[in-house]
């Protein structure tokens, strides 16, 4: 059975799901090795491996991707983590999402004979190279924890046997209300800068499969958004690694030089739940404006086209990249009533869950072996 888990995280998207397993696992008999990887340690990224330091938690591997090309990083976590788990042997290894560093950990993980559990597998998200790398994990992965029947439903078919499949709901969820409750002074203290009347939680990452990457769909946003009077405050977060994100953190850059009120912050971190809390929106092109924000009755813009495709509840408002649909859309966002904050991807009661599955497995090694299911030969 499992004993043994590694947990990885590669970045500060993918720690606000997973620090509550890691918290949480020690508690339910398991025990947990950390492996902090690429973004954590990325300075560009706000070296968000110091939260993790801060909070206590024990680190059993650190994976630096360095600099260089996608590829050239991918290659870098490759490595590292087949020496990382060569080191630890764990019972199983439970990752997360559609990152490129993700996928080459996988298979580092097949190679050394270490069974995966993938969580927020089936999802889609037409709009960038992610979508293939998700469902590349899911092919490699041994056990399924999505977060959603229409996910678990893509996985099956794909197929996965059926009993590998358990949908969980986002773990983010768990603590989320707790965590915005944050008190408001220390808030303010973590950024640095006080609230303004009315503010905005902006983040837009690469759009991967654009030809430009996403520039000219984030161009449209600030051109969306440059109308908007000094009662408003715009926090923005700095986009994710990507290729593609230096250009839009440059443009980032001059384009918020001389606003009195515009932030830039390189990660929110713990902050983002009680920052987005205290927004009228949250804007931009983020998983999390789907998957989290709705929780904390706060209605989403989401501009362009990284998400399509993924499943979103009514507070979300999705529009074309352009100035007149962004200032539109927002009009519409603002407007929404409270009824509209439902949020699709889970109740608050993920982790509990997760770790059931976990620690249901009789024999973690077994699940190394398993059989592709043929619906067409009717085996499903």
């Amino acid at each position: 059975m499992v004993r043994r888990l590694c947990i990885l995280t590669t970045g500060r998207a993918d720690w606000n799901l997973l620090a509550p397993v890691a918290r949480a696992a020690p508690a339910a008999g398991l025990l947990v090795d950390l492996i902090v990887a690429a973004g954590h340690l990325d300075p560009d990224q706000g070296l968000t491996v110091r939260a993790i330091e801060a909070e206590g938690l024990p680190i059993a591997a650190r994976l630096d991707w360095g600099q260089g090309t996608a590829a050239t990083r991918a290659a870098r976590v490759l490595d590292g983590m087949g020496r990382a788990l060569a080191d630890l042997t764990p019972d199983l290894l439970l990752l997360l999402g559609d990152r490129f560093e993700v996928l080459a950990s996988a298979q580092a993980a097949v190679l050394a004979g270490v069974p995966l559990a993938h969580l927020s597998g089936g999802d889609v998200s037409e709009g960038a190279m992610d979508d293939g790398f998700r469902h590349a994990l899911t092919k490699l992965s041994h056990l399924h924890l999505p977060f959603h029947e229409a996910a678990a439903r893509r996985i099956r078919q794909m197929g996965e046997p059926a009993d590998r499949v358990h949908v969980v709901g986002n773990p983010a969820l768990d603590g989320l209300a707790e965590a915005a409750a944050l008190d408001v002074g220390r808030l303010v203290a973590q950024l640095a800068a006080p609230l303004g009347r009315r503010n905005l939680l902006v983040t837009f990452h690469p759009v991967t499969l654009a030809p430009d990457l996403g520039l000219a769909e984030f161009e449209a946003l600030l051109a969306g958004l440059e109308d908007l009077g000094p009662e408003w405050t715009l926090w923005f977060t700095a986009p994710n690694g990507d290729p593609g994100g230096e250009a839009i953190a440059a443009r980032l850059s001059s384009w918020a030089r001389g606003r009195l009120n515009v932030c830039v912050l390189a990660a929110l971190g713990a902050a983002f739940p009680a920052l987005a809390a205290r927004c009228e929106a949250v804007v931009g092109n983020s998983s999390a404006g789907l998957a989290e924000v709705p929780s904390l009755g706060v209605p989403t813009l989401d501009v362009g086209r990284r998400q399509q495709g993924r499943l979103a509840g009514p507070s979300v408002i999705r529009v074309a990249a352009r100035p007149d649909a962004v200032q539109d859309g927002l009009a519409r966002a603002l407007a929404l009533p409270a009824a509209a904050m439902v949020n699709p991807y889970g109740d608050g009661r993920s982790v509990p869950r997760i770790l059931k599955v976990l620690q249901s497995q009789p024999d973690s090694r077994a699940l190394l072996h398993k059989r592709f299911m043929d619906r067409e030969a009717g085996h499903v």
